[in-house]
């Protein structure tokens, strides 16, 4: 299986599939996973499928979860192997994962299974959150809302990561008064009245928060700024994204709330691209068991996934990918071969029937 593994992923890198031009990895994966599975079993949802068994009420339900699409990036090295590692974009986010799920499905084409299998591979995950191509597979279907539990094989390292922070951008907007920069008091500077605020920014820190024994830093940062105007303008408009990334357990009103806190009313705020926190389901009893036979290592997600998507329809769901987590959107992105094949090790034994 290991020559199959490192196959399928080469063949996934070098599928051009940066973030909304998804129709040639998804065709390939279509012409895949139908050597398996009758048309019966495939829903193709533009470029997003979903494949799945038939569901027997005896045994439970596993579905395996990733996305087609990269960011846009340069690789060097793509689809060649050097001291272990196979390059490629996307190589490690999160690729690698999609190829370990093609290697469950093929191995499991002639095996029998203790777990339903529901395979998910869905388009337009690197953009914003309301262009998201697992949003539709959720609310026009059902069929993944039959899992007992999620995993994303997003770049773990091979380690389980549950939960996930929420993430919120708000546009804060500072207005002045137009003028001429040699008559500065004819106008009004809107980038000088944004100071406090940006002090208050600036000392806002790191907030620990603990949730279900798991710790999740909080964080709030300016990200971007815009303005009107030119060099030799007092600006009448300046604009400051932010970017708040806050902790399960904690609503999106009630993180739009610590921003209008910080902002304390000097500026006007129109929040964008609003992300829930994702559920820590260290309760789930198939992610127990998981992680107790295989004694994996266990940690907060710093980051966002759609572990929180699948968590607002009642999904269990955690990450757990071959991929590592420092190569994501990395100039000649690679995975150790290695992971791979310890991810696949780890799943394929977990799903297969023991005898």
């Amino acid at each position: 299986m290991k020559e199959k593994l490192v196959k399928y992923l080469k063949d996934l890198v070098e599928i051009p599939s940066v973030i909304g031009n998804e129709k040639e990895i998804a065709d390939y994966t279509q012409n895949f996973v139908e050597r398996y599975y009758p048309s019966s079993n495939i829903v193709r949802y533009n470029n997003s499928l979903m494949v799945f068994d038939e569901i027997d009420q005896s045994k439970k339900t596993l579905a395996l979860v990733g996305h087609l699409d990269t960011v846009p990036g340069e690789n060097d090295f793509t689809g060649q192997i050097i001291d272990g590692r196979l390059y490629g974009l996307g190589a490690s986010d999160m690729k690698g994962g999609l190829a370990v799920m093609m290697g469950l499905m093929d191995y499991f084409s002639d095996k029998e299974k203790r777990f339903n299998l529901i395979y998910v591979f869905y388009e337009k995950e690197e953009g914003p959150y309301v262009d998201n191509g697992l949003e539709p597979l959720l609310s026009e279907f059902d069929i993944i809302q039959k899992a007992d539990l999620a995993i994303a094989l997003e770049p773990t390292d091979n380690k389980v990561q549950v939960g996930c922070l929420g993430t919120l951008h708000a546009s804060i907007i500072f207005k002045g008064k137009r003028a001429h920069s040699a008559r500065p008091w004819q106008g009004e500077n809107a980038i000088h009245k944004a100071a406090d605020f940006l002090k208050r920014l600036a000392d806002y820190g790191i907030h620990e928060y603990e949730f279900d024994g798991m710790k999740f830093l909080e964080v709030m940062n300016a990200t971007m700024v815009e303005f009107s105007g030119g060099r030799n303008i007092i600006p009448d408009k300046f604009v400051i994204n932010v970017n708040y990334r806050f902790a399960p357990g904690k609503t999106i009103e009630q993180a739009k709330e610590d921003v209008l806190k910080l902002v304390n009313g000097e500026a006007e705020v129109e929040f964008t691209d609003l992300c829930p926190s994702g559920n820590v389901c260290l309760y789930n009893p198939v992610l127990s068991e998981l992680i107790e036979k295989y004694s994996l290592p266990v940690e907060a997600k710093q980051a966002w996934t759609d572990v929180a998507r699948l968590s607002l329809y009642g999904i269990d769901a955690v990450n757990f990918g071959p991929g590592e987590a420092a190569q994501a959107h990395q100039k000649n992105e690679n995975i150790p071969l290695e992971n791979l094949y310890k991810n696949f090790e780890i799943l394929s034994d977990f799903i297969k029937v023991e005898k």
